[in-house]
């Protein structure tokens, strides 16, 4: 159902919501998921990934702000039919925002980590 890619990485400091919407946002982009399918459910996403639904909720939350997908109350959230990659690079709410800064930081904090290591040596 969803790319292998399912799991969280305990590593990664990005948020859990984040990293969910990414991997469903992968899902798409790879056409796992096309235009007008219907995703699977909150509980479905949650059991996949390890996480709470209300985790789930937020990373849908995120995708559709992004324009990614539309949900329909009572009736389950479906993908948009938008280029993936051209919604992702002109998304410029908060949402996106907010996940590019803490992209941004998780390479940071990864960059400091490697140059503390290395001057341990």
């Amino acid at each position: 159902m969803l790319s292998d890619v399912g799991k969280l990485d305990p590593n990664d400091a990005t948020a859990p919501y984040l990293q969910v919407s990414e991997g469903l946002r992968s899902d798409i982009r790879a056409g796992r998921f096309t235009a007008g399918s219907k995703l699977p459910s909150h509980a479905e996403v949650a059991s996949e990934y390890g996480v709470s639904v209300g985790t789930v909720k937020r990373a849908f939350a995120e995708l559709q702000s992004a324009g990614l997908i539309v949900t329909r109350q009572g009736q389950g959230s479906y993908v948009c039919d938008v280029d993936v990659d051209a919604a992702t690079a002109n998304g410029v709410g908060p949402a996106d925002l907010r996940r590019h800064v803490e992209l941004l930081e998780r390479r940071v904090a990864d960059i400091e980590r490697r140059l503390a290591a290395g001057s341990e040596s």
